[in-house]
């Protein structure tokens, strides 16, 4: 079972567990699928009906998402404890988030056990409802046939360990709840924990530093870099760097402006390092961006240590170039963690830009250069 959060995004990485957290969109929420979506975690997409529906913040929330990969679901719009009207808004939406390519979930309301279900159009379950709908018998009937039919089922305001031990008994696949998202320093580790118990398994140890990860001290430190998180998952490691904190001058205005800029969020990207003993390394690369006082410019620190073409650190461009004569690129590929093609795309891409390096410095050095 996974907990699904609302922002928080910045707790989430330091508390980094891939088999029992995931991610949950909301309209207006602040949560930007740009700044979550790199972390990697299964995701999904409410409506905020709850609190209230907007169609033109869920409109630009589908749009937002839409062709994104491993996306569970995405609630229809719905009426809190009204099961009718939620089914008449279902059959208005359903199809449009289908056209988008989104999983469709119907959200359960009180009284739907009492009505016709459309089971064979939907994708998954959301329960929702009041409380005592939730806990009844009847919403319980609806999400075993759910299980029946393999759709993923949902169960929403879940904040209590009682709750959690509940929903885990009826085998939901995931959960969320809006505690983690207001007290997430103390609610994340604390639903990790209760998951863990439920599933009668030890949750992963993380780390707070790579110094902890790797042996030899931290390799990052030395590219200007500090870490926030990292652990070591099935297929590897998994490091949250972020760029240097050193505040530059607008690249527009360079020596007019005397304001300094303000710090104006990150921009996070999947970078791929060079391995450990034969184990891939990825980092989620945040990169402070800037706002200029003066001019209102939006930018960012520089890619220090990065590939300008591909996603890749300068050592591990080295790295391919020194191993490009001795290993198969399949060796390579699984010691990277990427696949044979993405490895050919990059060492074709590196020997274009090395011929061009070695191009240049022949020009420089030729005869009547000066």
């Amino acid at each position: 079972m996974r907990l699904f959060i609302s922002g928080a995004t910045a707790t989430i990485r330091r508390h980094l567990d891939r088999e029992r957290l995931g991610l949950l969109l909301v309209p207006d929420a602040g949560n930007s699928p740009q700044v979550a979506l790199p972390l990697g975690l299964p995701w999904a997409a409410d409506n905020a009906a709850f609190s209230g529906f907007r169609p033109k913040a869920f409109c630009g929330l589908l749009a937002r998402i839409s062709g994104h990969r491993d996306c569970r679901f995405v609630a229809c719009p719905d009426v809190v404890g009204n099961a009718v009207e939620t089914l008449r808004l279902f059959q208005t939406w359903a199809p449009i988030l289908r056209a988008l390519g989104l999983p469709v979930a119907l959200v359960g309301q009180d009284g739907l056990e009492h009505l016709d279900i459309p089971l064979q159009q939907m994708d998954a379950l959301f329960i929702g409802g009041s409380t005592d709908w939730k806990l009844s018998p009847g919403a319980a009937s609806i999400i075993c046939e759910a299980k029946r039919r393999s759709l993923w089922v949902h169960m929403g305001r879940v904040n209590t360990r009682l709750r959690f031990r509940y929903a885990h008994r009826l085998e939901c696949e995931s959960v969320d709840g809006s505690g983690f998202s207001r007290w997430p320093e103390q609610r994340i580790p604390l639903a990790i924990r209760w998951m863990a118990e439920a599933d009668g398994r030890p949750a992963r140890p993380t780390f707070r530093s790579s110094t902890d990860l790797f042996r030899g001290g931290d390799p990052f430190a030395a590219r200007g870099w500090s870490v926030e998180h990292a652990e070591r998952t099935p297929s590897g490691y998994v490091v949250t760097v972020r760029s240097g904190e050193a505040i530059p001058r607008c690249p527009h205005c360079v020596e007019s402006s005397n304001v300094p800029p303000y710090r104006h969020g990150h921009r996070s990207q999947m970078i791929w390092d060079t391995p450990r003993n034969g184990t891939p390394v990825k980092l989620i690369f945040r990169r402070t961006r800037f706002r200029c006082q003066d001019c209102g410019t939006v930018f960012g620190l520089g890619r220090v240590g990065l590939s300008t073409r591909f996603p890749v650190t300068v050592d591990l461009a080295k790295w391919l170039d020194e191993n490009a004569a001795v290993a198969t690129q399949g060796e390579m590929a699984r010691q990277i963690g990427v696949s044979d093609r993405t490895v050919r795309k990059w060492l074709r891409g590196l020997k274009e830009s090395l011929d061009r390096d070695r191009s240049a410095r022949r020009q420089d050095h030729s005869p009547g250069s000066d």
